[in-house]
């Protein structure tokens, strides 16, 4: 899918934002932060959400992730939400570039999308997404890309259907 540079709008049917009571109701009243990943970062907690999101990896897996980690947070392309303390949600962007028009534009491919199973339901995913594409156009990508998982999840932050084969 693709989106245009600029936060998207539109519900993403997951209920209440911050501080409702959807989802455990464990932080009810409490506010979700989102923010980029700093170097100081628990980054076992983001590989725990990785695990819990897309499944076990091997040792030489899990190094070459925290170096690909490492890199994306030094350059401040890794957002995280937490709700207190906790990490409850992460995803970020790579700079690729696209050639439209015979001319290579900058594009940026969102990835490694991942919300805490006991934290879904609460708009954390939405609230993450918007922050990133924000970002992401506040950085001069006029485009995004990704692979969803569900398009109507996507579909209702401004990315669609692109390209195919």
């Amino acid at each position: 899918m693709s989106q245009p540079g600029g936060a998207g709008t539109g519900g993403d049917g997951a209920g209440p934002g911050p501080g409702g009571s959807g989802g455990s109701g464990r932080s009810a009243g409490r506010s979700l932060t989102v923010r980029a990943l700093h170097a100081g970062d628990d980054l076992d907690a983001e590989l725990d959400l990785r695990l819990r999101a897309f499944g076990p990896m091997t040792g030489a897996v899990r190094e070459e992730l925290l170096a690909d980690l490492r890199a994306a947070i030094a350059e401040s392309r890794m957002y995280g939400v937490w709700d207190g303390p906790q990490l409850v949600g992460s995803a970020r962007y790579f700079d690729l570039r696209q050639w439209w028009c015979g001319k290579s534009q900058p594009m940026a491919g969102v990835g490694g999308v991942k919300i805490a199973p006991e934290a879904r339901g609460r708009g954390i995913g939405k609230k993450l997404m918007t922050a990133l594409v924000t970002v992401m156009a506040e950085r001069g990508y006029p485009l995004s890309v990704l692979y969803p998982a569900t398009a109507y999840f996507y579909r209702s932050l401004g990315w669609e259907l692109a390209g195919g084969h």
